[in-house]
């Protein structure tokens, strides 16, 4: 759509551009207050287009985060059959790592690969995960809440790996689940 949009005001410049010396100087004048409309109006839509992406990309962020804690949520539910043929359900302790209930998601891992190398900033690991400020920090914050980062300094913090997360990533290397 911007690339059609930016050919589209080339072809009109070029032909404004051909067409201008064959018009009188007082026509000239007004062939480039007519291109100079034309790029104005179109880097302003270009602007309205930029700016629904980045809307877009927020939502997009915010479903996908959505949509894998609601599958984390239904994996952590697990169903007994009694011999009675009652259902129980019931959930895995939330203690130890190897549990359902702390299952990680990619996300989540290749936030904690990231800062497994060094600490970080939000902004460094956003560059290095390539999603949302938005996405990234709501990632953080919640890992940071569930014990598998240690959070320094004032805004922005600069985030490090706990204890907990340090095992989450070295459980996650030996393959247990």
């Amino acid at each position: 759509m911007l690339e059609v949009a930016l050919a589209i005001t080339a072809i009109v410049i070029a032909i404004l551009a051909l067409v201008a010396p064959t018009l009188k100087p007082a026509k000239k004048e007004n062939a480039d207050d007519l291109i100079l409309a034309i790029t104005e109006d179109y880097s302003r839509r270009i602007s309205k287009i930029e700016g629904r992406v980045v809307d877009l990309q927020v939502r997009l962020d915010i479903l996908e985060s959505q949509l894998e804690k609601e599958l984390r949520q239904r994996s952590l539910v697990t169903i007994i059959r009694s011999e009675g043929g009652n259902v129980v359900t019931s959930q895995a302790g939330k203690s130890d790592i190897t549990k359902l209930s702390e299952k990680l998601g990619d996300f989540e891992l290749s936030i904690l690969r990231c800062i497994g190398d060094g600490a970080k900033s939000p902004s460094e690991v956003r560059s290095a995960v390539g999603r949302s400020r938005e996405h990234v920090a709501r990632a953080l914050k919640e890992l940071y809440e569930k014990g598998f980062l240690i959070r320094r300094g004032g805004r922005p913090f600069i985030y490090s790996l706990s204890d907990k997360g340090r095992a989450a990533l070295k459980g996650v290397d030996l393959g247990v689940q």
